[in-house]
């Protein structure tokens, strides 16, 4: 989820909750108001009933308009207390129930005690709440279309020096030599992110380059001292009046340097694809690089007796460094013949979609799922480093690839799924 969207699931919430609990106060607040007005108008007109009494000696006469009533009943004393009240009541003039605001007092007029009734319609009262409340809505979905512009254009506008720098982020890769550019921006917090990916990139160029250094140099190191004891063992082998002893002593130093030398190689190669190394992608022949890898590698099978049947349709192409290719066909051919039986068989199969190599053999003695691990191998293959078809998942990972295991009935299967290339 973007942070924008997120923003807005929690903000726009929190906004209408706001507005429509102002709202509701704010409607309260109108109508205390507009009623304590009315209670004014209504504590005008007890005076101005007061002051005729003194001054007449009699009541004024009752009166019935639209929106004000005067009206007078017998009590029998004088001592109830004035109130002020809303209540419905019938409107003559109108015909219908309306509320009103009363106000009721004690008046004496000519030795006999009434109780004097006020009440104003609250009909204008409640057609300026109304209105005041329909104007205040309009307000909100205003406010919330304006807040949802706002959000959508401003806070993208405002967001974009980010969402620059993540796209140099993305695209940022350490086999090309090219530092990321940064927009400026006047934001301080996005200037103070710009600057620390500025200093973590250089930071990560620099120990991608230090490890590439060194892998390089160890490796060159290894190889060179491992070739002359290679090359001494050859001369002592020819040496005369070696026992048989010796002799066996000699080939097996010969076996563990060979062992080294591959496994160094393997690492070399494993750490070149992770740190992608080999980028000159091209599209490249896979149909011809299969076939070219079975015919290289018939006679180490003829040796075991095994008869390779292969399904390969011409043509094609995926869009891979040629020499990875080679070393992933490589290593699912030279791992079909290393496990398989002796008279087995191995059956490759390629179309656009995938790549099928099935071979004949004993069952796996160790879990199947981490066989794509390094070091990791069958406990029956002592000839094997453990790092062949870790290459070939790597490789398959940094190409996009899908690979299965799978062993049934006797035999091995490795697909390799070229998705959408």
């Amino acid at each position: 989820m973007k942070l924008i969207a997120k923003y807005n699931r929690v903000n726009i919430p929190i906004i209408i909750i706001t507005l429509v609990i102002s709202s509701i106060a704010f409607y309260f607040m109108i109508r205390y108001v507009l009623v304590h007005q009315l209670d004014k108008d209504l504590q005008i007109e007890k005076e101005e009933i007061i002051h005729y009494v003194n001054e007449k000696g009699t009541l004024p006469e009752a009166t019935k308009y639209k929106d004000q009533q005067i009206e007078f009943y017998p009590a029998v004393d004088n001592h109830f207390k004035t109130k002020y009240f809303t209540e419905d009541d019938y409107d003559h003039p109108e015909g219908e129930i309306k509320s009103f605001r009363k106000l009721e007092f004690p008046v004496s007029a000519n030795g006999i005690n009434y109780k004097a009734v006020v009440k104003k319609s609250m009909q204008e009262t409640e057609d300026i709440i109304q209105m005041i409340l329909l104007i205040v809505l309009v307000v909100i979905v205003f406010l919330l279309l304006v807040l949802f512009v706002a959000n959508r254009f401003l806070l993208a506008k405002l967001w974009k020096p980010f969402n620059q720098t993540l796209d140099q982020l993305k695209q940022f890769n350490l086999s090309s030599k090219n530092k990321i550019t940064l927009g400026d921006t006047d934001i301080n917090e996005f200037k103070e992110l710009n600057e620390t990916a500025l200093i973590m990139t250089q930071k990560v160029m620099n120990d991608y380059g230090a490890l590439k250094k060194f892998t390089e140099n160890a490796s060159h190191e290894i190889q060179t001292p491992l070739a002359i004891i290679k090359n001494k063992i050859e001369i002592l082998s020819q040496s005369e009046n070696l026992e048989r002893s010796q002799l066996h002593l000699i080939q097996t130093i010969n076996d563990a340097a060979t062992r080294l030398s591959k496994l160094n190689q393997s690492l070399l190669l494993l750490t070149k694809i992770e740190n992608n190394q080999f980028d000159s992608n091209t599209s490249v022949d896979i149909s011809l690089i299969v076939n070219r890898c079975i015919e290289n590698y018939e006679e180490l099978a003829g040796i075991k007796g095994i008869i390779i049947e292969k399904n390969i349709q011409d043509h094609i192409f995926l869009k891979v460094n040629d020499s990875l290719a080679e070393i992933l066909i490589s290593n699912i051919v030279l791992n079909a013949i290393r496990h398989n039986d002796q008279n087995g068989k191995i059956q490759i199969e390629l179309n656009p979609k995938q790549l099928e190599a099935r071979n004949t053999g004993n069952e796996p003695q160790v879990n199947t799922t981490i066989l794509f691990e390094r070091f990791r191998k069958d406990t029956a293959s002592n000839d094997s480093i453990g790092l062949g078809l870790s290459i070939v998942k790597t490789i398959c990972d940094t190409y996009g690839f899908e690979i299965i295991y799978r062993y049934s009935e006797g035999w091995h299967l490795i697909k390799i799924a070229f998705g959408n290339q």
